[in-house]
């Protein structure tokens, strides 16, 4: 009899996976902030450069969407896998017009910071991102009700990926800011930032965080063109110091929010292994881009980016980890979104990403009772 149930259990389990995951009568939804790395069309919506910008070919090179969407890939990025793999439909971007936003919005904006004066202008920063959200759940509220629309955004997964630009573009080339600024100053600047606007999200009812690390920024390959070849040690260190800061971020605010979940993805480690090992993840190029001019195609021409008419192209973007001097091809998105919905790799922790679209899992992994509530969760503001 126990065993009767148990497979029927099974059945339902995958009866309700087929059918997309559902809690409290309504599909898990997805909302995505950040900057080029889960960026899926938003810059097509600003007035901004052609090097923040990625629609164009040969961006979408490899056909799936049969034209270039404004991601900066030669395909899909990884929340496209991740809506896949939570049998939901993809993600459009919040700025895009008459679609249907009933299951999440994409508010990531290519080049991007955490911080406001990072390509100011240019993109949509994260605070503005977090702004846009706070709009959008004003419409659920009228569309829903305010009951229905508490639930939904409470239940709802929250992937931030943001950081890279803030050290690349704001502080690493700029003399002025070092000057200012030490390199853990300026660390504390940018996860004292992103802290606020995590914050704000989770007064607005978030409760589902799924944080990215900074890759390693000494050693991409639009860097690596800059320094015959080597990883640059300042970007590196940078890039090593941000992740252990965002480690501790996240461990303090499971301490002082109640109910506060997340789950870190340690994108720096995730791609050194595939660097220093490409074939056994299978690549065949891991540090020369598909798509650019110079050393290791790591000049950012591609697409006649940067007033640079011509550019190399390379065969076969899925054996490269890397389609432009900066990005990474469908190929490791495809293995980011994997390797997060299964959480059996070390670089996903506390627990897999399929948990936050299993309620009922959700809380086998995670009980945190008596945790003092610090911030305010009655209103959504940023005040």
């Amino acid at each position: 009899m126990v065993n009767a149930l148990m497979g029927l259990g099974g059945l339902l389990f995958l009866l309700v996976i087929l059918n997309g995951v559902v809690v409290n009568g309504e599909r898990v939804k997805l909302f995505v902030f950040g900057d080029s790395t889960v960026d899926c069309g938003t810059n097509n919506y600003i007035n901004t450069s052609m090097e923040n910008q990625a629609n164009y070919f040969p961006y979408g090179d490899n056909g799936f969407f049969g034209h270039p969407t404004g991601r900066f890939s030669d395909g899909r990025v990884a929340p496209d896998f991740i809506a896949e793999l939570a049998n939901l439909p993809l993600i459009p971007p919040y700025l895009q017009k008459k679609v249907d936003h009933s299951n999440g919005a994409n508010f990531a904006s290519g080049g991007a910071g955490v911080l406001k004066g990072t390509n100011e202008g240019l993109v949509v920063d994260l605070e503005t991102q977090v702004a846009q959200f706070m709009d959008l759940v004003e419409r659920y509220k009228i569309k829903l009700g305010h009951f229905e629309a508490k639930q939904m955004v409470s239940n709802a997964v929250y992937y931030v990926s943001i950081g890279s630009n803030d050290y690349l573009v704001g502080y690493l080339p700029d003399s002025e800011a070092q000057q200012l600024y030490t390199g853990d100053e300026f660390r504390d600047f940018v996860i004292g930032n992103l802290s606020a606007q995590i914050q704000i999200l989770y007064n607005c009812g978030a409760r589902k965080f799924l944080l990215s690390s900074v890759a390693d920024l000494g050693c991409l390959p639009g860097i690596r063109a800059l320094t015959n070849g080597t990883c640059l040690e300042s970007a590196t260190f940078l890039s090593v110091s941000h992740n252990t800061a965002l480690e501790k971020l996240l461990t303090n605010l499971t301490s002082i929010l109640l109910d506060f979940k997340y789950i870190v993805f340690d994108l720096f480690e995730f791609l050194t292994v595939r660097t220093e090992n490409p074939q056994k993840y299978g690549f065949i190029e891991a540090l020369e881009a598909c798509c650019g001019t110079g050393p290791f195609r790591g000049l950012d021409t591609c697409g006649g980016k940067n007033g640079v008419a011509e550019y190399h192209l390379c065969p076969d973007s899925a054996v490269h980890m890397w389609f432009d001097a900066y990005h990474c091809t469908e190929s490791v998105h495809r293995q980011v979104g994997q390797t997060l919905w299964e959480g059996t790799d070390n670089v996903v922790k506390p627990l897999p990403l399929k948990v936050f679209f299993d309620d009922e899992a959700l809380h086998v992994y995670l009980e945190q009772p008596g945790k003092e509530m610090i911030a305010q969760t009655i209103g959504c503001s940023s005040q």
